[in-house]
C-alpha cells in the first residue's frame, strides 16, 4: 500500500471519530427538554435517557475510533452499517437493564448508564473477548 492511500485511510478513520463524537452534540437541542425535564414526560418512554445512552456509546466509540486511526484497513463499511446498528443495541440493552432495576431508574440512571455505555462503546471491537475472559476465569475459580 503505497503512502498516499494510506493518509487517506487515516484520514477517513479520522473523519469517523469527529463524526462520532459531534454528531450526538448536534443531537442534543433535539432532546434536551426530555433530557432535563423528565417529569414532564412521565407517561413517555424516556426518549431522552435512551439518547442519553446513545449519546456516551457514541463518545466511547469515537475514542476507539480515533485511536484505530493508524489502521491500513479501510473503516468502510463497518463504520457505516456495523457499529450504528451495535452501539444503538448496546445503549437499549443498558437503557432497559437499568430501568428494570427501581433504584436505577432515578437520577443513579444517567451516571451508571453513563459510564457502562461510555465503557462499552470504547470496547466495541473487544468486548466479546472481555466476557469470555470473565466467563473462563470464573470456570476455573
Amino acid at each position: 500500500m503505497n503512502q498516499e492511500n494510506k493518509k487517506d485511510i487515516n484520514k477517513s478513520r479520522i473523519f469517523f471519530s469527529i463524526l462520532y463524537f459531534l454528531l450526538p452534540i448536534v443531537l442534543v437541542p433535539l432532546f434536551w427538554t426530555d433530557m432535563v425535564y423528565p417529569q414532564a414526560l412521565q407517561n413517555s418512554w424516556n426518549l431522552g435517557r435512551f439518547f442519553w445512552c446513545c449519546l456516551c456509546s457514541s463518545f466511547g466509540f469515537s475514542g476507539i475510533a480515533f485511536h484505530f486511526r493508524r489502521n491500513e484497513k479501510s473503516p468502510f463499511p463497518e463504520y457505516v452499517s456495523h457499529y450504528p446498528f451495535q452501539l444503538l443495541a448496546m445503549s437499549a440493552l443498558i437503557f432497559s437493564l437499568l430501568h428494570l432495576l427501581e433504584r436505577t431508574s432515578s437520577y443513579l440512571f444517567y451516571y451508571l448508564s453513563g459510564s457502562l455505555c461510555f465503557t462499552l462503546g470504547f470496547m466495541a471491537d473487544s468486548y466479546w473477548v472481555f466476557i469470555k475472559a470473565i466467563i473462563q476465569k470464573a470456570k476455573f475459580s
